[in-house]
């Protein structure tokens, strides 16, 4: 098993909309969400996410979907510094918005380092160019 927490898989592409699947893995839960994006929005969280990873942003917050009863999803990922040492929080909040029993609603945090999103930005150019289909990226570590 590797030590990535976070997985991105293209589903499925047409010429204006993508359907990912992210699969988030921490020490306590696994979370399997498919959502709906399109190759803007992941040009948006990787210029966001090189800004904050250059320390100009002090957080940053990614949201898909919409926190309502008659969205087909809602995904929220907030990146923001978590201590002095170079440590990075994310927090996820990932709810799939089916209906019961099949519904899924999960808000929890990993913990990594600056250069893990580092990482996950180099690999996301990969997904938005077209160049993969699949992402592994950022490990978590104990603080």
């Amino acid at each position: 098993m590797s030590g990535y927490r976070i997985k991105l898989r293209k589903v499925w592409e047409d010429e204006t909309l993508l359907e990912l699947n992210m699969i988030v893995t921490s020490h306590h839960c696994k979370v399997n969400i498919h959502f709906y994006t399109t190759i803007e929005d992941l040009k948006e969280l990787k210029d966001n996410l090189t800004l904050f990873s250059n320390l100009k942003q002090k957080e940053y917050q990614w949201i898909q979907g919409e926190d309502t009863d008659n969205a087909a999803h809602y995904v929220q990922v907030r990146f923001f510094h978590f201590n002095n040492q170079g440590h990075i929080g994310v927090e996820f909040v990932l709810d799939n918005k089916l209906d019961i029993p099949d519904r899924t609603r999960m808000n929890f945090y990993l913990v990594t380092e600056l250069n893990q999103i580092d990482d996950f930005i180099y690999k996301l150019e990969g997904l938005i160019k077209g160049i993969t289909d699949n992402l592994e990226s950022i490990s978590e570590v104990r603080v």
